[in-house]
């Protein structure tokens, strides 16, 4: 039955004396009748989870049996006005308000949804199962402001990014409100700024008010916009919404310090701000290739820092190429960090181990990551260590890329021993796709199973599906640049691959495949797939979201036809229902 025909029948049935109840069942009915397919887990954060562990383990719809190149590939694409850097977000049974034709009411109707935000500054909300969009807003036209085109901003010699700054990181979503959290750039009067908006994910409304300019100080420095970007994705801390800054280019040394800030999450009102480098040349950027901060049960946050100029690291001014553990609940307060005994050459060498992010390793009190030099840390966060001239303090320091980078990885698995134990993976700048195995304190030192794929700059962006440790339905998806010189000359095009997590030598399907089908145009720079309830959503420079699926094999008019199909009916509107490959 159609919404439209339920509130017609209702408003028929009796006088407009006793349409406000009416319209309380009818809205409650919309929730029932929804076109809404069987509801997933929501990615609500860059990573999954609080800890980042870069894998959904409630994907029931995909597995490596279905993925390939018979029954797999692009089913549809969401237009978007400008390049996507931010990892899209999924919601699913949101209630989006609905104007009924011929009826001068709105009501509800449930969806899954997928959110996607851009670098013109601008949210979409798309029925995430048909692609249809259901609402859209633009955060610089709330503040009479416009994105910031990067000819004008004050780093404007780095290539990486073209066109506009607009929103650069992926936003956070509390599901106890619908509230989404984001981060815009943008230009007004010849100033540039960042504001912070809480935006409601079902109409993208600002129920707190209009964005709150991002200023902060911290040890006699003071955040200053124009020389910084805000890369690392938003994370969640009990009330408090936590993000940072870095620099767009490292070499602009004495303008840009790294920043962390905290802001409550129902006042807008900064609780929190502590810069990583206060003395010499500055520096310290914290961008962690788009990664957000992992976040521990306490509620303490996880985070990389990179290089800096002059004094670097001293332990009390300065946390150059450091692992920072602070507490947004005491503003954010400096509880611990690590520094590697070779901070020094790291620096001088350019080889930020802020170029990924920390990951928190489920059932343990461990933490895994790593940076530019291509060095796996393990580290035990009750107890970094502080600095230790050998690095006594690492649990495991362990070089798994060679002279690759750590950008788009790790991703971590967590499976009992029975079920094979649990999978780190990683695909490293100039360097095949791998899994290590881990033993409950550290990681093999050779892995279980690895590609023949080379990736070139920036590696193998990846993100892992799985329904929970069940056996063949692990798979392992990756973007990657397949030509091209994305750091200097964007954009490049780009490949999705998906390959077997328990052996990741096997590649189950590629958009290279059938390339005049599944190919998705130009590679979105260290932005990782999301994939939700059988789709896999994949951030283009392209202006376009492609969306893949399992492909139908045939359509019938009614569900009777349907059900004669050797296949699992999916409604597809009204009185659609479409049948894909087992």
């Amino acid at each position: 039955m159609r919404l439209r025909d339920i509130f017609l029948g209702l408003l028929s049935a009796g006088s407009l004396a006793g349409l406000a109840g009416r319209m309380a069942v009818a809205i409650s009915l919309a929730f029932s009748f929804g076109p809404t397919a069987q509801a997933a887990q929501p990615v609500l954060q860059r990573g999954y989870d609080a800890g980042v562990s870069g894998a959904t383990l409630s994907e029931s719809t995909l597995n490596t049996a279905n993925v390939s190149p018979n029954t797999f590939g692009l089913v549809f694409k969401l237009p978007v006005d400008d390049n996507v850097y931010a990892q899209p977000l999924y919601v699913p049974n949101v209630a989006i308000r609905e104007h009924v034709p011929n009826v001068a009411i709105r009501a509800y109707r449930t969806r899954n949804v997928v959110y996607v935000a851009t670098m013109s500054d601008t949210l979409y909300a798309f029925d995430a199962d048909a692609g249809t969009a259901l609402w859209t807003v633009n955060l610089a036209s709330l503040v009479n402001a416009t994105p910031v085109p990067m000819a004008k901003f004050a780093l404007s010699g780095a290539l990486q990014i073209t066109g506009n700054l607009g929103i650069l990181s992926t936003p956070v979503i509390d599901p106890s409100t619908h509230i989404m959290y984001v981060v815009a750039t943008t230009q007004k009067n010849g100033t540039m700024a960042y504001r912070l908006h809480a935006i409601d994910i079902t109409t993208g409304a600002e129920p707190y008010g209009p964005g709150v300019l991002i200023s902060g100080s911290y040890g006699g420095s003071t955040f200053d916009a124009r020389y910084e970007t805000q890369r690392m994705s938003l994370a969640l801390s009990g009330n408090q919404v936590v993000f940072g800054f870095g620099a767009l280019e490292a070499e602009y040394a004495g303008n840009y310090v790294g920043w962390v800030m905290a802001y409550n999450k129902k006042t807008l009102q900064q609780s929190g701000a502590f810069a990583t480098v206060t003395t010499g040349n500055r520096g310290g950027g914290i961008w962690q290739s788009g990664r957000p901060p992992a976040v521990d049960r306490a509620g303490d946050v996880y985070m990389f820092v990179g290089n800096a100029y002059g004094s670097g690291y001293d332990g009390v001014h300065n946390f150059s190429e450091s692992v920072l553990k602070l507490d947004p609940s005491q503003s954010l307060k400096l509880l611990d960090w690590f520094t590697p005994y070779n901070w020094m050459t790291l620096d001088s060498h350019d080889q930020d181990l802020s170029s990924s992010g920390p990951l928190l390793i489920p059932g343990t009190r461990l933490l895994a990551g790593g940076g530019k030099q291509g060095e796996l840390y393990v580290l035990d966060t009750a107890n970094l260590g502080k600095y230790s001239a050998n690095d006594s303090q690492v649990v495991q320091e362990e070089n798994i890329n060679g002279e690759g980078h750590f950008r788009g990885g790790p991703v971590y698995w967590q499976r009992s021993a029975a079920d094979g134990g649990p999978l780190l993976f990683n695909w490293g700048v100039g360097d095949t796709v791998k899994a290590y195995a881990f033993s409950g304190t550290k990681f093999a030192t050779n892995p279980s199973y690895q590609g023949t794929a080379i990736s070139i700059f920036p590696g193998g962006i990846l993100a892992l599906s799985a329904n929970g440790e069940q056996h063949g339905s692990g798979v392992l998806w990756a973007t990657i640049a397949t030509s091209g010189d994305i750091e200097d000359n964007p954009p490049v095009p780009g490949a999705l691959y998906a390959f077997d997590a328990e052996n990741v030598s096997n590649e189950l399907w590629s958009s290279t495949m059938n390339a005049t089908r599944d190919s998705y145009g130009n590679f979105a720079k260290i932005v990782p797939p999301l994939i939700a309830n059988g789709k896999v959503y994949v951030a283009t420079f392209s202006n376009q979201v492609a969306v893949y699926g399992l492909l139908r094999t045939r359509c019938a008019t009614n569900m009777s036809d349907s059900a004669n199909f050797n296949g699992t009916a999916i409604s597809g509107g009204d009185n659609l229902f479409c049948t894909y490959p087992r």
